[in-house]
C-alpha cells in the first residue's frame, strides 16, 4: 500500500554557497525592478505635433499642467479632451463624461475654446482607454486640418499602457507621443514608500503587460448600461 501512495525521490538542493547566490540574485533583481520600473512605465516621448490629447480623468492639477504644455510648444492647434461617461455625480456636476468636465476645468481657465475638442467616450465596462482613444480617432477624422503629430497626456505609471493604446489606434493617422505627468500623490522617485505609489505602479505594471501580450487590435465592444439596482 505504501509503495501505491509513496516513492522516493533524490532532489538537488542548494548548498550555502548557493543560497547566497539565489538570494543575492533576488535582492538585485528588486533593486533594479524599484529603480527601472517607474521611467519604464511612466515615459515621457513628445513628438513633433499639433494636436495634443489629455485624458479627462486626470486630477485638475495636471489638466492645468496640460494647458501649459500647450502653450509651451506653439505648433499645438487643438487640444482635445478625452474620456468615457462619469458613473458617479453628473447628476449634480451637469457633466456627463470626463472629457466634457475636463473641458470645463479648462474653458474655466481662460483657454481658447476654438481650440477646445470634447471626445466623449461610450459607456463600457472594460477598455475604457481603448474606447477613449477610438473617440478621440473619430474626433481627428472629422477635423479638416492636417494632423502632423499626436501627443497624449496622462498621469504617472499610466503613460506606458496609454501609450501603447493610443498607438495602436492613431498611428496610421500620424506618429503618437506621451507624456507622463507625475502625481502629486507620492514621490516618483521613491514610489514603494507609499502604499498608493505601490498600488498604482503595480496595477499599471499588470495592465500594461496585459496591453503588451494582447494588443489593443481588438473588437470594439458594444456599448453597455450600467445595471439597475437591485429592488428591495
Amino acid at each position: 500500500m505504501t509503495q501505491v501512495l509513496l516513492c522516493k525521490r533524490v532532489i538537488w538542493v542548494p548548498t550555502w554557497k548557493g543560497w547566497v547566490l539565489l538570494m543575492g540574485t533576488i535582492f538585485l533583481c528588486a533593486l533594479l525592478f524599484l529603480k527601472a520600473a517607474y521611467p519604464i512605465l511612466a515615459p515621457t516621448q513628445r513628438q513633433d505635433a499639433n494636436i495634443l490629447v489629455v485624458e479627462g480623468w486626470l486630477p485638475e492639477y495636471a489638466l492645468t499642467a496640460a494647458i501649459d504644455e500647450y502653450h509651451a510648444h506653439d505648433g499645438y492647434q487643438y487640444l482635445i479632451t478625452s474620456g468615457g461617461p462619469l458613473w458617479e455625480g453628473h447628476h449634480a456636476s451637469g457633466f456627463h463624461s470626463y472629457a466634457g468636465l475636463a473641458a470645463q476645468v479648462i474653458r474655466a481657465q481662460t483657454f481658447d475654446t476654438n481650440q477646445l475638442v470634447v471626445a466623449h467616450g461610450p459607456k463600457v465596462w472594460r477598455h475604457r482607454t481603448y474606447h477613449s482613444a477610438l473617440a478621440v480617432r473619430e474626433c481627428l477624422q472629422s477635423l479638416d486640418h492636417d494632423i502632423t503629430g499626436i501627443n497624449v497626456m496622462t498621469l504617472g505609471p499610466h503613460g506606458r499602457r496609454t501609450k501603447i493604446i493610443f498607438e495602436n489606434v492613431l498611428r496610421d493617422l500620424a506618429p503618437v507621443g506621451i507624456i507622463s505627468y507625475p502625481s502629486a500623490e507620492y514621490d516618483a522617485r521613491r514610489w514603494w514608500r507609499t502604499s498608493e505609489g505601490t498600488k498604482h505602479l503595480l496595477t499599471e505594471a499588470l495592465a500594461s503587460t496585459y496591453e503588451w501580450l494582447f494588443e489593443s487590435g481588438r473588437p470594439t465592444d458594444p456599448p453597455i448600461s450600467k445595471p439597475p439596482l437591485p429592488t428591495l
